[in-house]
């Protein structure tokens, strides 16, 4: 289907921009809304392959500076309280974000560096992007957020 959130989601992780768009646009609201749960599935999951609940806070402050500096172009598109508020939530130490406009673009950015330092091959992205789905229906579902997406943690290097 060409309004495939999932289609759409991989597509800009895989430099598909232009696909990406076009699957955008035609976007009826609830694929908006899956496409959201996914991306923030997709960012659960890459969150915790690369940090751990309690943490030092500093990783997470230079990785979410790091991001903003590669992906937002204007340096207004990502407040970065808001930015390191969903990496502490995908850790289970905030509460979860709601899928507003800006956590939207902010995800996006955190998910496009954490993605691109892993340096995932295809088949890496893909299980990725399938933890993802499970993390989305998992919370969806009514499942702990904290426990949405678990079943990577394993991958974790």
């Amino acid at each position: 289907m060409v309004t495939d959130p999932h289609a759409a989601l991989r597509g800009l992780l895989t430099g598909r921009l232009r696909g990406h768009e076009r699957r955008l646009v035609r976007f009826a609201e609830q694929d908006w809304r899956r496409y959201a749960d996914l991306l923030a599935g997709a960012l659960l999951v890459a969150v915790r392959r690369r940090f751990v609940a309690g943490q030092d806070r500093a990783p997470v402050i230079r990785f979410v500076a790091s991001a903003r500096e590669r992906y937002d172009a204007t340096g207004r598109d990502v407040d970065p309280v808001l930015a390191e508020a969903l990496v502490w939530a995908a850790l289970g130490e905030r509460p979860p974000v709601p899928h507003d406009a800006a956590a939207i673009v902010a995800r996006t950015v955190l998910l496009l560096g954490l993605l691109e330092d892993e340096g995932l091959t295809d088949r890496e992205l893909d299980e990725v992007l399938v933890a993802a789905a499970q993390a989305a229906d998992d919370t969806e579902h009514g499942a702990d957020p904290q426990q949405a997406g678990a079943t990577v943690e394993s991958d974790r290097q």
